[in-house]
């Protein structure tokens, strides 16, 4: 059976009896629509012709050396199916493809067989719903789309690097629904993205809404780069909100109450950004956590790391804390916790091995609530226990012990 492979922007189409069939790759959306169609009517018989000689695309020495448009019809209703420009027996020129014999897809192709100029979209009603450019098999400028009645959906702009690239588009009561701004205005004159993305000298706010009309997010934008952007809630109220500034990158996330949850700060002057505090709060408001990250050099590597994790109570006190920090090539982690008046509970330091080892270092202490040392445990530098000391809450000593590494002990020897 005749096929050939043809090229619709990034995606590859078999030509079967001239139908298109199955594609490699549903990258341009805008072509399920051919495929879904020709599934459909894939064992449709079709009677072709060119100039009125009947051809069968399904043998090529029907079409060799023919120069022309083949029409091609669905033999039981007879309404047109497709249209094929040939020259000199080779598929160029124009392709256009009908559904119950109204158009509803037209386009080029070249000797590559890669689409190559205008593609255009068609409602039943003729309106067109899609219109871009192909350069060889990749779209290129800019692309409109349309709603049914005739209303602008979307206008966007491909250029030949990531950076040429910018779009919007409008809900079907032509309230901004999308915003995309490149380095520099692209859309005109059918968006006025220099307006739109701050790019004549101030400070855009930009509102977009969903289709149903309700308020999604505004944007602040200078020079194509959002300076504040606010999400909102259903209800209206805001859910994230991010600033930008020369140094800091900020977002607060909030309930749909309008009670602060979450917190974080990135460093922008740093390439790529590198967070900087992550803090979280109670539905309540008060803080729960708060984690604050640094730069340092480790093994000849920059690198961002957790400096402290610290945890509160609802009534404000401190919970936990853990502090990281390096001495020499070890890094060390300091773990504090409190009861909740206050007072410190446990203080341990600990060598981090690996994601999921630590050794015990040093002297670890237990305190009770009103801030009496307790218990003691006296660690080697391989992390065993060497010495463990008890007292009352009279501050008596009840014990002071050597411990063994099969875990005997007796006395400590003064």
């Amino acid at each position: 059976m005749y096929s050939r492979r043809i090229r619709i922007g990034s995606s590859y189409y078999f030509i079967v009896r001239h139908m298109v069939i199955k594609p490699l790759s549903l990258a341009l959306n805008a072509l399920v629509s051919v495929a879904a169609l020709c599934s459909a009517s894939v064992f449709a018989v079709e009677d072709c012709d060119i100039k009125g000689e009947s051809v069968n695309p399904a043998n090529g020495n029907t079409t060799a050396g023919k120069t022309g448009i083949m029409k091609c019809k669905d033999r039981d209703s007879g309404k047109l199916v497709r249209e094929q420009e040939l020259r000199a027996g080779v598929y160029i020129g124009l392709v256009r493809y009908y559904k119950d014999g109204v158009l509803f897809k037209e386009f080029s192709v070249n000797e590559k067989g890669n689409t190559d100029g205008k593609l255009r979209e068609f409602a039943p009603n003729g309106q067109v719903l899609l219109e871009e450019n192909n350069i060889n098999g990749s779209t290129r400028g800019l692309v409109r789309t349309w709603y049914p009645n005739g209303a602008l959906k979307r206008v966007a702009f491909i250029g030949d690097n990531p950076r040429e690239k910018a779009a919007v588009r409008y809900t079907q009561d032509k309230q901004l629904s999308e915003l995309e701004c490149g380095d520099k205005p692209l859309l005109a004159p059918h968006a006025n993205d220099a307006a739109l993305c701050g790019f004549q000298g101030k400070t855009s706010v930009v509102q977009l809404f969903s289709d149903s009309g309700k308020l999604k997010s505004q944007f602040s934008l200078l020079a194509g780069v959002s300076q504040q952007s606010t999400y909102f809630h259903d209800n209206g109220k805001p859910e994230t909100v991010e600033e930008v500034g020369p140094k800091q990158k900020t977002r607060r996330q909030y309930s749909d109450k309008g009670v602060l949850r979450k917190e974080m700060v990135w460093n922008v002057s740093e390439k790529p950004p590198v967070i900087e505090k992550e803090t979280e709060y109670h539905e309540s408001g008060t803080k729960i956590r708060e984690q604050v990250f640094g730069l340092s050099d480790k093994d000849g590597r920059r690198q961002n790391r957790l400096i402290s994790d610290a945890s509160f109570y609802l009534n404000g006190q401190p919970r936990r804390s853990e502090k990281f920090s390096l001495e020499g090539k070890d890094e060390i982690k300091e773990i504090r916790q409190f009861y909740d008046n206050g007072q410190m509970s446990n203080l341990e330091r600990y060598v981090v091995e690996g994601r999921y080892r630590e050794r015990a270092l040093g002297i670890h202490q237990h305190f009770s609530q009103n801030g009496k040392l307790m218990h003691e445990s006296h660690y080697d530098d391989r992390g065993r226990i060497q010495r463990e000391r008890v007292w009352d809450e009279t501050g008596k000593m009840i014990s002071d012990d050597q411990v063994f590494e099969d875990g005997s002990r007796k006395a400590y020897a003064k």
